[in-house]
């Protein structure tokens, strides 16, 4: 707000544009977890609640800021209500829902959902329905439907996923008996579904540095203010930085959990963006939010993007590190606490996972 005041970027704008940096993308992260060989770790079992509520409280949040940007519209309060009954069947229905959760049931699932979200915003955006203009366009975002699908849809082993674990006798590290995962043919569909998804997002986004005023049916993210080349890669990386400091806050907690390095793990594990983050920059530039701004956040989303594995890599090394620690301390004799913290005869195991889990 203050960097790019000069560009006329109000604080409700701004409250819009900035949101892209919070969430962090869950699919991605959890897709390259699991191909690292971590998702039995403490590492992923954290990751798995605050990643997921990283999302859901952007998407939570995006419509009472629509509401402080656009104004008084009773249009809103029909998002807030939608939102307020999803929320509802959240809480009540958790887990509670008893229907096939095979990939060809999730696509269904999906399809309905979708077409749910998109028969509303015709309905209110056609001339043919709404001649006399009655009602502005409302558009319910799917995400957050398509998330509470998922939570009250019954799962057969949701405490574990289908894992059983145990402690290895031998050492204070994890093992697990892990049960069939998914069919091959599941995560291909899975990966053809995320590489779509991707592809869709790049195409929808304008032209960076483009001043054509053509009409080539894409938004423009010009407007009557530039910026200089050399003062917008400043801009990025400075977002940038404040981007991965900001991720950085888990590494103060969970101080009785694990070691600072199992924490500083989970803090990059928390840095890669994806498919929300770009929702909501395509929401911004929806809601007219253009201009220097919107330049350099999807210019720092990019490179964010483009670090994924290198977080990964990271988080991957960390673990490793504190894994071996661990044996050598059990090898060593050391009773009292492991390498990731908590006590010895606690009831369920603090600590990260053996070398062998975390080969890909």
């Amino acid at each position: 707000m203050y960097a790019l005041g000069q560009f006329g970027l109000p604080w409700q704008q701004a409250l819009i544009a900035v949101r892209f940096a919070a969430p962090t993308s869950a699919g991605i992260l959890f897709t390259m977890l699991e191909a690292a060989g971590m998702k039995e770790t403490w590492i992923f079992q954290k990751l798995r609640i605050l990643a997921i509520f990283d999302d859901l409280d952007t998407l939570l949040l995006m419509v009472p800021l629509k509401a402080i940007y656009i104004g008084p519209k009773w249009e809103l309060a029909v998002e807030l209500v939608f939102v307020a009954i999803i929320c509802i069947l959240m809480a009540r229905f958790m887990h509670k829902l008893t229907v096939p959760i095979s990939w060809p049931y999730l696509c269904l699932y999906a399809a309905g959902v979708t077409l749910v979200c998109e028969m509303v915003h015709f309905f209110t955006h056609s001339q043919a329905v709404d001649p006399n203009n009655v009602a502005d366009t409302i558009h319910f975002e799917v995400l957050l439907p398509a998330f509470t699908v998922g939570c009250i849809t019954k799962h057969e082993n949701a405490e574990h996923d289908g894992h059983d674990i145990h402690q290895r006798p031998d050492s204070l590290s994890l093992r697990c008996l892990c049960s069939p995962g998914t069919t091959g043919t599941a995560d291909t569909v899975t990966m053809c579904i995320s590489a779509v998804f991707m592809v869709l997002v790049g195409v929808s986004m304008p032209p960076l540095f483009s001043s054509s005023l053509e009409d080539d049916g894409l938004r423009r993210l010009g407007s009557d203010e530039t910026m200089a080349p050399h003062l917008i890669v400043i801009h990025v990386i400075a977002c940038s930085f404040l981007m991965i400091l900001g991720k950085m806050f888990p590494a103060a907690c969970y101080k009785s959990e694990v070691n600072l390095k199992t924490r500083v793990a989970l803090a990059v594990a928390m840095m890669p963006r994806g498919e929300v983050s770009a929702g909501i920059i395509a929401n911004a530039l929806a809601l007219g939010i253009t201009g220097p701004p919107m330049v350099i956040g999807i210019v720092c989303l990019a490179l964010n993007m483009m670090m994924v594995s290198v977080f990964i890599c990271t988080v991957k090394t960390l673990a490793k590190e504190t894994a071996t620690l661990a044996d050598s301390q059990a090898d060593e004799g050391v009773p009292a606490v492991c390498a990731f913290g908590g006590a010895e005869d606690a009831a369920v195991p603090s600590c990260g996972p053996s070398p062998v889990d975390l080969e890909i």
